[in-house]
């Protein structure tokens, strides 16, 4: 979605318990995945161990915001308490592939959780 703002930081805060920041976003154009509607985003700070030269949050919602629409199977589980993960690969982004790792937050249908995003 080209320089229209549609989402909105609601909360901040750091995990003691994942010991991560944790920023969470209202969307204000909510988008759909496997046809369900999503109204939230949470953002960890994982991706800034590795990636933080060529990511930011702005761009890991711009990216998510290419799941719009989309209908995807999640990785098989590794362990069977884990949530059903998401893995797309491929994400065309500023002319660069990248790679989203997020699954559906507290089995809520309505908000996404993102881990981690990194050009592929």
């Amino acid at each position: 979605m080209a320089k229209a703002k549609w989402f909105k930081l609601i909360d901040k805060e750091y995990s003691q318990i994942d010991q991560e920041w944790q920023w969470t976003y209202s969307l204000l154009i909510p988008i759909i995945f496997n046809e369900q509607i999503i109204h939230k985003i949470t953002i960890t700070d994982h991706w800034k161990q590795e990636h933080s030269d060529v990511m930011s949050n702005k761009k890991i919602l711009e990216i998510t915001h290419k799941l719009n629409g989309e209908i995807m199977k999640p990785e098989p589980k590794k362990k069977p308490t884990w949530p059903d993960v998401f893995v797309p690969k491929g994400i065309e982004y500023q002319d660069k592939k990248h790679l989203l790792v997020f699954w559906f937050e507290r089995n809520s249908s309505d908000w996404l959780w993102i881990r981690d995003c990194y050009p592929d």
